[in-house]
């Protein structure tokens, strides 16, 4: 009885120290900025993954996952921020702008409800940048993603020209073009 209890007891401390893998987020809302920190003698800006379902660390010249795409800011002939583009490492054109609304609740409307991937027309830049807009991803493994721009900012911080969006996004993992 005493042994029962002990293996017992042994199981249930062997068990509940597991940590269960926990699959990513297929959907959500981000916020990517234009940051960029010295890392060693390289610079690294934050991107969006969509099978990571999150912003994530990214080094051009490093090791490590890479992002879809990631923000910068755009500047007008004398220098100064005038709006923002969304870019991938990818080297494929990935982007595909697919409406576009001068309303909020129509756009959040169309986001949800857009579930057939409409595969056409890619370019290599979301540019420009702009509110409301819903944009098809395609990733360099043939996976979709969706995001609906909730808001653009580009203006100067701390002497360095600076975008940032934030966005809503859904991903679809299986590779087929149907959301949910």
């Amino acid at each position: 009885m005493k042994r029962a209890f002990l293996f017992s007891a042994l199981l249930l401390f062997t068990f509940s120290g597991c940590e269960k893998e926990e699959n990513p987020d297929t959907s959500g809302e981000a916020t990517l900025t234009s940051d960029r920190f010295l890392e060693g003698s390289t610079y690294s800006i934050y991107g969006f993954s969509f099978e990571q379902g999150k912003v994530i660390k990214y080094n051009p010249a490093g090791e490590g996952i890479i992002p879809d795409f990631f923000i910068l800011p755009k500047t007008e002939a004398g220098g100064q921020p005038d709006g923002a583009l969304l870019d991938s490492p990818n080297q494929s054109k990935s982007f595909s702008l697919t409406a576009e609304f001068r309303d909020s609740s129509l756009a959040l409307q169309y986001f949800n409800y857009y579930n057939n991937i409409i595969d056409s027309n890619y370019v290599s830049l979301a540019n420009p940048l702009e509110k409301n807009q819903v944009w098809t991803f395609r990733t360099s493994a043939n996976k979709f993603g969706k995001i609906l721009i909730k808001d653009v900012k580009a203006f100067v911080k701390d002497t360095e020209n600076y975008a940032e969006t934030t966005f809503l996004w859904e991903f679809q993992p299986n590779g087929t073009s149907k959301f949910k």
